[in-house]
């Protein structure tokens, strides 16, 4: 069969005759200069699959096609799809040069591969992200309850050694003690407001407050900081500013404190003023703005922008503690009373805090009711001691609670280092209240009050007020307590009179039953 002239319209064909033997008896070098009578086995590795075919003398199929072969002369490299094809006189093999097309489908499937493993990548991102941010509110979480452990053992026995005859020196240093100890948990509040804002798990409570009396608070404690620093405290209030206000009172205070706290911390000569003017109001609804200035060390113009931003230290200066969090803390909850926060500032003349907060208040309502006081409560008279089991893995709160108790001279104490030891300990003996602490290994807290509630038939056992030690002083840390039994719960770390409160309070329900 002779192919010389023909389908040369068609320069991505090529077209081949052999003979039996391998030699090339005609092309049209289209594709490939190999030259006739020259062996198609040289020509190319592929072509010594024809061996095969031409030795199997079972085979019957006749035609063979072979999609994107690579083959190359010299510095030449083409993708062909392959046809041979056997006659008994001659081999025809036809080469349709791909290589284009292939290129281009190629670069479409890169795109699409680089297009998947974008969107992986994002994908793969986005679940790291998830997951860090995870890990670091569960590792605030936790820390937070690890810090607060120790904080209430080292809280508490300041109490106690305060009750004790110190020598002035002795009272000197507990006094540093105590307020370090308070630093500490100021510190791991920052932590925790800061872990609950950026998971959206901040409440804005709007409950009606005296105004005047919260601004008279900080009157009357920053004046005194201002006395010991030996700079002057300067204070204004608008008096046409309503005595009851709604809002959350909570989170002004912090905002306000937090904001002073740094004005007295970068002053050390000179004043701080403190002024709270109205900015307008209409019906119930009125602006307030507060501005706090001060003569203290400045912050350089370039920082200015970065002062609200997570552990940004508010000025260079390591001999001024703190975590970097207070400020974006504070942006972060005016932000969450509609408010807004603006700072300017000169380096070594001074600083200016400006917050515009946004009120209401009661036109009908001119009186504000009296803040209810802690109701104090009395152990309920008894000819015996009252039997407490205290449930706590930790030997410092055990040893804390022991010594409140068994000095107070009304208690014996019982401890039990976990759930499982406490149920064996109430199926023995009776007890008038019991103190669970929350986290504990072998069996929580949870568990344990639910098992004593609803285990047994015995309601000495079952009806046993219990009150829960929890790190998280949280309404859902309260509801989850009570969902679980509990008839009241206390956080950590604690004052020595609200524990023999609460105590009390419950020991007096328990005998009114």
């Amino acid at each position: 069969m002779s192919i010389d002239g023909k389908l040369h319209f068609n320069q991505r064909i090529q077209l081949i005759t052999l003979s039996h033997d391998g030699i090339i008896t005609t092309t049209d070098n289209n594709l490939f200069s190999w030259k006739k009578g020259s062996s198609i086995y040289d020509a190319h590795p592929f072509f010594e699959i024809l061996r095969g075919f031409l030795l199997d003398d079972e085979n019957t199929i006749t035609e063979y096609s072979f999609p994107c072969i690579h083959l190359e002369e010299n510095n030449l490299e083409r993708i062909c799809d392959v046809t041979i094809k056997l006659d008994l006189s001659e081999i025809i093999i036809m080469l349709f040069d791909y290589t284009q097309k292939y290129n281009e489908l190629n670069q479409i499937a890169q795109q699409k591969n680089e297009s998947i493993l974008k969107s992986r990548e994002l994908e793969l991102k986005n679940e790291y992200l998830v997951e860090k941010e995870n890990f670091k509110n569960n590792f605030i979480a936790n820390i937070n309850h690890e810090i607060r452990t120790p904080l209430t053992g080292i809280m508490g026995f300041i109490e106690v050694l305060e009750k004790t005859k110190l020598s002035f020196e002795q009272e000197e240093l507990v006094r540093i003690i105590k307020r370090e100890s308070k630093h500490l948990g100021a510190l791991i509040e920052d932590m925790v407001d800061i872990s609950k804002i950026e998971a959206g798990q901040l409440n804005i409570i709007h409950e009606r407050f005296k105004f005047h009396d919260l601004i008279k608070g900080f009157k009357e404690t920053y004046t005194k900081i201002a006395e010991k620093k030996g700079i002057e405290f300067e204070m204004y209030v608008d008096p046409n500013i309503q005595e009851s206000l709604i809002s959350d009172k909570t989170r002004l205070h912090q905002i306000l404190n937090n904001i002073l706290n740094n004005a007295f911390k970068f002053t050390d000569e000179g004043k701080v003023s403190f002024t709270i003017a109205k900015n307008y109001q209409r019906t119930n609804k009125l602006s307030i703005n507060f501005k706090i200035s001060d003569t203290g060390v400045g912050i350089p113009e370039k920082s200015i922008p970065k002062v609200f931003e997570r552990f940004t230290r508010l000025q260079n200066d390591q001999r001024r503690s703190g975590t970097g969090l207070g400020l974006a803390i504070v942006k972060s909850l005016v932000e969450a009373l509609q408010g807004d926060i603006k700072v300017t500032s000169i380096v070594n003349e001074g600083t200016t805090f400006s917050i515009n907060l946004p009120f209401q208040f009661d036109i009908l309502k001119t009186a504000t009711p009296k803040p209810k006081k802690k109701k104090k409560f009395k152990l309920p008279t008894s000819d015996q001691k009252f039997k407490v089991l205290l449930v706590d893995d930790e030997e410092v709160n055990q040893y804390l609670v022991m010594k409140i108790l068994i000095n107070h001279g009304s208690f014996y104490v019982d401890v039990a280092m976990n759930g499982e030891q406490a149920i064996k300990y109430v199926e023995k003996r009776f007890y008038d209240v019991i103190l669970m602490d929350i986290k504990m290994t072998v069996m929580d807290g949870y568990k344990t009050t639910h098992i004593i509630r609803n285990h047994y038939g015995d309601k000495e056992i079952a009806d046993v007020p219990i009150i829960g030690f929890t790190a998280k002083a949280t309404e859902a840390e309260r509801d989850k307590c009570l969902k679980a039994g509990m008839d009241d719960f206390i956080g950590k770390p604690f004052e020595q009179d609200d524990l023999l409160n609460k105590i009390a309070k419950h020991l007096q329900k328990k005998t009114a039953q």
